[in-house]
C-alpha cells in the first residue's frame, strides 16, 4: 500500500527555506541601510543572474549612499573648523550644518543667491592702444567659423562649444587639451529639404545647414544635446563622445534651432527655434512630449532651472513665461527691439539682452522691467555709464533713479578701452549674457571688445545692475558661461554674430576665450578679510 504524504509537508518545507534566507540576511546585515527584501522572496535557490541583480546598486540606494557621503563631508568640514568645542557648541554646529543643507537646497532651487559681486577684483583696463593685439585671458582656438554656444560640465572641468560650420568640440580647461566629436552623417541625422511656408522663407538671417548655433549639457553629464540649421535635436554622449540619436522628424521644428536648454536635476530637454515655436523633449524615453505656442516670430533663446517654468525671448520684442505644470504663459513686453539673449538669475527674476544695446533685469511680479541700461555697450565707451568701479545709469521701470544715477560719459574725445572694436552699432549689440548661477554676479557681451560684469543689486522699484568693470574680449561674444565657484569665466567667441553675417572683425580669432575671476577672501562672519 502507498504511503501517502502528509498534509503541509510541502508548506512546511517552503517555510523552512524562508526561515534559513532569513537567518542568512541576519548573518550578512545589509549595507548602506538596505532594506531586507529577502522576505518575500520564494523558496527556490536564487540563480546565479538573480544573485547577480540582487547586489547592484538600485537608483533609490545610490541617492541614500550619496546624501550619507554628502553628511559625511559637512561633517568634517564643520569638525575642521571648530575642533576644539564643547557640548554647546556641538549643537551649535548641528544647527549650523541643517542651516547649510537648507541653504544648499535652497540655492539649487533658484531661491537663494551667493552674493560674492562685492568680493570681485578686476585689473584696471586699459585703452585699445596698451592693450595686446587679441585678448588678456587664455585663449583656445577651436573652429575655423565663429564659436555660438558653449556649455560647462557639472564639476566645471570640461567645455563644449559648437561653431557656424558645425564642429562640436570637448576642451579639457585644466589640461588646454582640446577633442573633437566625429561627426559623421548617416540617414539618422542627414539633411532633409522640408517645406516651408510663405512667412517663413524670407528672413535676414542667413544660416547653414551644417551651422551648430546651441549646445546644453544635463546636470549628470549624462547627454549633450546640440542644434542649429538642420531642425533637429541631436543627442551626444559627452563621456565616450558616442552619437546616440536625434530627435526631430514630423514633430520637430520646421526652421533653425537657436536654443537649448536642460531642466536641472532631469533630463528634460527645451528647444526653441525660428519656427516661432517651443517644444519639449523628454530623453529618458527619447521621445518627444509637447510644443508651446505663443510667440508671434522668431524665437531667439531660452532657459530653465530647476523649476518647471521656462523663460524665452524673441525677435517679436516679448520676453514670455512658460509654466509648464499650469500649460500657460507670462507675456513681458520690451521696450526696444529684438530680445536677443535672456538667462535667469533666480527662479522669478532674469536679464536679457537686447539687439539695440539695452541691456534689462525682468521680475515675474511687473510687466515692465524693473532696471533698463540703454547702451550698456556703447562704442567707445558706454553711452549712460563709466568702465569700472561706478554705477551705471539705469532706468527703473520708466524714470532713471536719481540716487543710482552717474553723470552721463560722453563719447568725444575719450580713447575707447578693451580689446578694440570694429566700432558701429553692431559692437553695442548685445549677444550673449551670463549668469554666476545662485549668485549676484551677470556679464554681458557684445562686440566692442569688453565683457562687462554686473552685480544684482536693490532698487527702488526692484533689482537693478550695478556696473564691476570688464574683461577685454577682442571680436563678437557669441556665448557666455560661468563657473559655478564664480572663479572664472568662458566667453565663445568670433569673428561673426552667432545668427548672421552682418559684420566681421577681421582682427579677432574664432575659439574660447578663458578668463580668471579673482575673490576677496571673506571672513567666517561673512565680511571680508
Amino acid at each position: 500500500m502507498p504511503k501517502v504524504k502528509p498534509k503541509g509537508s510541502k508548506n512546511k518545507t517552503a517555510s523552512t527555506g524562508g526561515s534559513r534566507k532569513r537567518v542568512a540576511s541576519a548573518a550578512f546585515p545589509a549595507e548602506n541601510g538596505r532594506d531586507e527584501f529577502f522576505n518575500d522572496s520564494d523558496s527556490d535557490a536564487p540563480s546565479h543572474g538573480e544573485e547577480q541583480e540582487q547586489q547592484a546598486e538600485t537608483p533609490a540606494e545610490k541617492r541614500l549612499r550619496l546624501a550619507k557621503e554628502y553628511l559625511h563631508q559637512m561633517r568634517s568640514a564643520e569638525a575642521q573648523a571648530d575642533s576644539n568645542s564643547d557640548d554647546e557648541q556641538e549643537a551649535g554646529a548641528q544647527d549650523s550644518l541643517g542651516q547649510l543643507l537648507k541653504d544648499n537646497a535652497m540655492q539649487a532651487a533658484g531661491y537663494l543667491q551667493r552674493k560674492i559681486a562685492h568680493q570681485l577684483e578686476l585689473p584696471e583696463l586699459r585703452t585699445v592702444s596698451g592693450m595686446d593685439a587679441s585678448t588678456s585671458g587664455r585663449f583656445i582656438r577651436t573652429s575655423k567659423m565663429a564659436v555660438t554656444a558653449v556649455c560647462l560640465s557639472s564639476d566645471d572641468r570640461m567645455a563644449y562649444s559648437v561653431s557656424k560650420d558645425g564642429t562640436i568640440f570637448a576642451h579639457d580647461l585644466e589640461s588646454g587639451k582640446r577633442t573633437k566629436f566625429n561627426w559623421q552623417r548617416t540617414e539618422d541625422n542627414a539633411h532633409e529639404e522640408v517645406g516651408k511656408a510663405e512667412w517663413m522663407k524670407r528672413k535676414a538671417r542667413s544660416i547653414s545647414k551644417n551651422a551648430l548655433l546651441a549646445v546644453a549639457i544635463s546636470s549628470d553629464d549624462r547627454y549633450l544635446a546640440v542644434g542649429g540649421g538642420d531642425n533637429k535635436v541631436h543627442i551626444w554622449d559627452p563621456t565616450s563622445r558616442q552619437y546616440i540619436r536625434s530627435l526631430g522628424g514630423g514633430t520637430g521644428h520646421k526652421d533653425i534651432i537657436t536654443g537649448l536648454a536642460f531642466r536641472d536635476g532631469t533630463h528634460q530637454l527645451f528647444s526653441c527655434g525660428a519656427d516661432r515655436a517651443v517644444k519639449i523633449w523628454s530623453l529618458d524615453d527619447m521621445a518627444y512630449v509637447d510644443t508651446l505656442f505663443g510667440h508671434q516670430s522668431e524665437v531667439l533663446a531660452i532657459d530653465v532651472l530647476r523649476q518647471e517654468r521656462v523663460v524665452s525671448s524673441g525677435h517679436d520684442h516679448t520676453c514670455r513665461v512658460w509654466k509648464i505644470a499650469e500649460e500657460s504663459q507670462l507675456i513681458f513686453r520690451a521696450y526696444g527691439m529684438a530680445v536677443d539673449c535672456c538667462k535667469y538669475i533666480t527662479g522669478t527674476e532674469w536679464v536679457t539682452g537686447a539687439s539695440d544695446g539695452s541691456l534689462a533685469m525682468w521680475s515675474q511680479t511687473k510687466k515692465r522691467p524693473t532696471s533698463v541700461l540703454r547702451r550698456a555697450h556703447g562704442y567707445p565707451n558706454p553711452g549712460l555709464g563709466p568702465v569700472n568701479g561706478q554705477v551705471a545709469n539705469s532706468l527703473n521701470g520708466h524714470a532713471a533713479a536719481a540716487e543710482e544715477s552717474s553723470p552721463s560719459f560722453t563719447t568725444t574725445d575719450a580713447e575707447p578701452v578693451g580689446a578694440g572694436s570694429v566700432g558701429g552699432d553692431a559692437a553695442s549689440w548685445i549677444g550673449a549674457v551670463g549668469v554666476c548661477k545662485g549668485t549676484d554676479l551677470v556679464a554681458s557681451g557684445a562686440g566692442d571688445g569688453v565683457i562687462r560684469l554686473w552685480q544684482v543689486a536693490d532698487g527702488k522699484v526692484g533689482k537693478v545692475l550695478k556696473e564691476l568693470g570688464g574683461l577685454p574680449a577682442r571680436g563678437f561674444v557669441n556665448s557666455l558661461q560661468f563657473s559655478k565657484s564664480g572663479k572664472f569665466l568662458v566667453a565663445g567667441m568670433g569673428q561673426e554674430q552667432r545668427l548672421g553675417r552682418w559684420t566681421r572683425d577681421g582682427a579677432a580669432k574664432n575659439g574660447l576665450l578663458v578668463h580668471q575671476l579673482n575673490l576677496k577672501p571673506q571672513s567666517p562672519l561673512g565680511g571680508q578679510e
